[in-house]
């Protein structure tokens, strides 16, 4: 008998460097990669989130965006190319993926996998 695996239903956030001009384009492409990437896997793509050349503090906003709607229960997780798209330093990309497991959600990311945060709370 098959072992039924459940879908999380993810966003997938867009996010590059680079000049205006060339941003749509690259984030089209870097689409393509998360959802090849994402069609064999328990993982199905349901909303598209877009960096859109902005910066930081908008990533930093965007991020709290989809942590809420992880709290609301409207998604299970988020899907990147790579942390280095969202994050600056090792410090923030732990903040960021500790935001979303605190909400209960999932990181995964095509080039790490999925990243999780194994700390037990003591009660």
């Amino acid at each position: 008998m098959r072992k039924i695996r459940k879908k999380y239903d993810c966003v997938e956030y867009l996010s590059v460097d680079a000049p205006l001009d060339k941003v749509e384009r690259l984030e089209d492409k870097q689409s393509k990669y998360i959802r090849e990437y994402v069609a064999n896997k328990e993982y199905r793509i349901v909303g598209t989130m877009r960096r859109n050349g902005f910066a930081m503090g908008d990533i930093n906003r965007q991020w709290s965006e989809i942590a809420m709607l992880i709290r609301k229960k409207k998604l299970d997780g988020v899907v990147i190319a790579n942390m280095a798209a969202v994050s600056n330093s090792l410090p923030e990309a732990y903040r960021k993926v500790g935001e979303i497991v605190a909400a209960g959600g999932i990181v995964v990311t095509v080039d790490e996998g999925r990243l999780c945060m194994n700390i037990k709370e003591r009660v």
